[in-house]
């Protein structure tokens, strides 16, 4: 078993490779998280480059993805939250669904990064 993860932890060393426009790319055993600043509408093609990218090396690498976990959430102050530019991304002409909150190992954040949601579901 460990050495099928070594193994898996190898196979998987050079994705972050892929993120060669100074966005940040977190991995955790199948999951992958990409961070960026999105500032204007260059920064925005930036990000859907590097999913290009990401796909491309799932490809080249016969990894399958679950597009339909794919989701994009933006974080943001309350007074920026329309800064004009539209997060629509696509992985394989299909559009990424935009939530307002996501689970991550357990926890639920949300596009405010306020973690009220979070205790409230917890407490029930």
């Amino acid at each position: 078993m460990l050495s099928e993860i070594l193994l898996f932890v190898i196979f998987i060393n050079d994705l972050v490779d892929v993120c060669k426009e100074n966005i940040k790319m977190h991995l955790f055993a199948d999951n992958a998280k990409m961070y960026f600043h999105i500032k204007n509408v260059a920064d925005k093609n930036k990000l859907q480059r590097v999913i290009k990218n990401f796909v491309d090396w799932t490809s080249k690498w016969q990894v399958s993805l679950n597009i339909n976990k794919c989701k994009i959430i933006s974080v943001h102050h309350k007074r920026y939250s329309n800064m004009g530019v539209a997060p629509n991304y696509v992985m394989n002409n299909i559009l990424f669904k935009e939530v307002e909150e996501i689970k991550d190992l357990g926890v639920f954040d949300d596009s405010l990064l306020v973690l009220y949601k979070h205790i409230c579901k917890k407490n029930k």
